[in-house]
């Protein structure tokens, strides 16, 4: 992990904008879109002085102190092995938990097509969607974008955020098999299994296709948002990746990677 130096650290006020103060909106339970404005500057407020700080709004050393200071630091791409340099681009909607343990990696298709581009697309959505909604990553035949750190929250499968990583995949739930295998989805599974491989690793999570049953027994693994929403009732609605996704192939691949 890339542990900043402390002089890279602004001290965040009232009409800054940028990544930190979204971290910082995530503290506060509030919506992440960057901006540091008079809401953010009156739950500053309040937060300083519940931890017996000083109530000025200002989010210097003592007000990072009492949380944690990696959320400050400027986010770097990352590079992983086999993978393009993954950017990171903030969702507006995310949950600050710096979470120790993750249950599942749970796999979505983002309902657009599947462009060269799709996976920007999708990050640009999340930095300001009409709805609460987020993934840790979205993909693409050739990139891969992080909208949400993994220790944290993202909103992208309902009651099982809190245990699990999202991943966005341009394509379709309605797809076929074939059209899931297709040159452009083979090139896009090629990246997302090593992503699947590399955070099942992270988090030590068995790279095994869970059912919705498998979620009920407390088992952990690798299964879609559908298998999310039969687990949970009252959960979203999506089906999504579909019943056609190639889990075969994408365990394969990722056991491999």
């Amino acid at each position: 992990m890339i542990k900043p130096s402390p002089d890279t650290w602004r001290i965040l006020r009232r009409g800054m904008a940028g990544h930190d103060v979204a971290a910082w909106q995530a503290v506060l339970n509030l919506p992440a879109d960057g901006q540091f404005g008079t809401a953010t500057e009156a739950q500053t407020r309040l937060f300083q002085l519940s931890h017996g700080l000083k109530g000025d709004g200002v989010v210097g050393p003592n007000t990072r102190a009492a949380v944690d200071p990696k959320l400050f630091a400027p986010a770097p791409e990352v590079i992983v092995s086999g993978l393009p340099p993954i950017r990171f681009v903030q969702a507006k909607y995310w949950r600050w938990m710096d979470r120790k343990v993750v249950d599942w990696i749970v796999l979505h298709s983002a309902e657009v097509w599947e462009k060269p581009s799709s996976a920007e697309g999708v990050a640009s959505y999340f930095l300001n969607p009409p709805v609460a909604a987020s993934a840790h990553y979205a993909a693409d035949c050739d990139s891969i974008v992080q909208c949400v750190k993994t220790e944290h929250i993202a909103d992208h499968c309902g009651h099982g955020n809190d245990r699990s990583i999202g991943i966005e995949q341009a394509g379709y739930a309605k797809q076929s098999e074939a059209e899931w295998l297709d040159a452009y989805g083979r090139q896009m599974l090629g990246l997302v299994s090593k992503l699947v491989a590399r955070e099942a690793k992270q988090w030590d999570i068995p790279l095994v296709k869970l059912s919705a049953a498998d979620i009920i027994a407390g088992k952990r693994g690798i299964c879609g948002h559908w298998d999310v929403n039969q687990a949970f009732p009252n959960n979203t609605g999506h089906t999504d990746p579909g019943p056609h996704y190639p889990w075969g192939v994408l365990l394969e691949l990722a056991k491999a990677a």
